[in-house]
């Protein structure tokens, strides 16, 4: 529930202002990480994982904003869209063939199957 009025409040910020938050925590995790290369105390330890997922977080949002204003704008007109807007997926569906390119038949099978349809009997009862 915290991390949704968080997410909120970072949403609602300028992509400047999460920027310049980026930096300010990645100053902080380097300052986290010195002390435990210095035996810092357990505290400022636990700590780090709360830092690293701050920013995971606020680049997360950034990329979404930046994604959402390129939507728009990028290959406007033509049928193609940015890899990086495109859905994911995975490689094995990505590579698969449509079902249009799945259906089609060589012009042989064609031909035997208009020739030599798979035939119905009936049966009597």
């Amino acid at each position: 529930m915290v991390e949704k009025k968080v997410c909120q409040k970072i949403r609602d910020s300028e992509a400047e202002a999460i920027r310049a938050n980026i930096d300010k925590l990645k100053d902080e995790l380097r300052t986290l990480r010195n002390s435990k290369a210095s035996s810092g105390s357990a505290t400022k330890l636990a700590k780090i994982k709360t830092v690293r997922r701050n920013i995971a977080r606020n680049l997360t949002i950034l990329n979404q904003k930046e994604r959402a204003n390129l939507a728009g704008k990028l290959h406007q007109g033509s049928g193609k869209r940015a890899i990086f807007l495109r859905t994911k997926l995975t490689r094995a569906v990505r590579r698969s063939l449509t079902t249009h390119q799945k259906s089609k038949l060589i012009t042989k099978v064609q031909k035997r199957q208009l020739n030599f349809p798979v035939r119905k009997y009936g049966l009597r009862a």
